[in-house]
């Protein structure tokens, strides 16, 4: 392997670690602006975000569970009518 073909690889890299490195400084700046305020604006901010998420959540859980149900009763009946 060629010095030059890593080199593509290696801008990738720095690109990513630029990217990651951003998206960390951003949410430091976002703690630092949390942690400032008031313990009840807190609350009204943080709240929304984590009930929203836990809904997304619960959600995608569901229909996991829902569809490995449904999969696992089709398997069951399949291995009925085998018999």
């Amino acid at each position: 392997m060629s010095p030059r073909s890593s080199r593509p690889r290696h801008n990738l890299r720095i690109e990513y670690a630029g990217r990651v490195g951003g998206f960390l400084n951003w949410w430091d700046g976002v703690e630092l602006w949390l942690s400032g305020l008031p313990f009840v604006a807190q609350t009204a901010v943080v709240m929304p975000v984590v009930l929203a998420l836990a809904y997304g959540i619960a959600i995608l859980l569901d229909g996991a569970l829902g569809n490995g149900a449904r999969i696992m009763r089709r398997v069951r009946h399949q291995d009925e009518d085998e018999e």
